[in-house]
């Protein structure tokens, strides 16, 4: 699978799938879109929100935007250990990671956050446009749900949704991304997860 960042004709950014390999699997749509784009960009943070969002149909060759390092592609080869999967390209010099410094709250379901803290909500682009930015917040649309639901079997998945709060972490700095509860992960999905997101140094908990 090829991914690409780029913007549409519509003022959305996001990941975009250009190709896929000949094991992939076809994703129900063939991008991630955000009414916004971060200000900051971090290489390692947008490989992990780039195979968080396409996970369930990437298999042999993943060509992502940037080039990452070799921890991140390692993360990412460990999370899909009983398929074949080839980050690229990758990078081997250290590069910096960035440095968070608060919990940030993650909402995923719906448009509100209770509390004074740090949050990053994600609305369905279904119902809401554009974002609203506030001094340790953000509330951005996003079509992260499509991915999520057709991802979905047992147990419902928050990859798509994650990768959007992972995209926009650094402009908060966020150091550790807090789950609500009540999302029926399971124990081995959430250390997936928290594997995943430690390799571009955030740190994941649940409320």
């Amino acid at each position: 699978m090829k991914i690409s960042w780029k913007s549409t004709n519509y003022g959305q950014t996001g990941f975009h799938v250009d190709k896929l390999g000949e094991y992939d699997a076809t994703p129900p749509v063939d991008a991630l879109l955000l009414d916004r784009a971060p200000r900051t960009l971090n290489p390692e943070r947008q490989a992990i929100a780039a195979y968080l969002a396409f996970s369930p149909w990437i298999s042999g060759e993943l060509h992502l935007p940037q080039r990452l390092g070799p921890n991140t592609a390692a993360a990412i080869e460990r999370d899909l250990a009983h398929v074949q999967v080839r980050p690229a390209p990758v990078e081997y010099y250290p590069k910096p990671l960035e440095v968070g410094l608060r919990e940030v709250s993650v909402v995923l379901d719906e448009l509100g956050h209770s509390g004074n803290g740090a949050f990053i909500n994600v609305v369905r682009a279904s119902e809401w446009a554009g974002s609203l930015r506030g001094l340790q917040s953000i509330v951005v649309s996003s079509n992260a749900f499509a991915l999520d639901s057709a991802a979905s079997t047992e147990t419902p998945s928050i990859r798509a949704r994650l990768a959007v709060a992972v995209l926009f972490a650094g402009e908060i700095s966020a150091d550790i991304l807090v789950l609500p509860q009540g999302l029926a992960l399971s124990d081995a999905e959430l250390d997936s997860l928290r594997s995943l997101l430690l390799a571009a140094r955030l740190g994941l908990e649940v409320a």
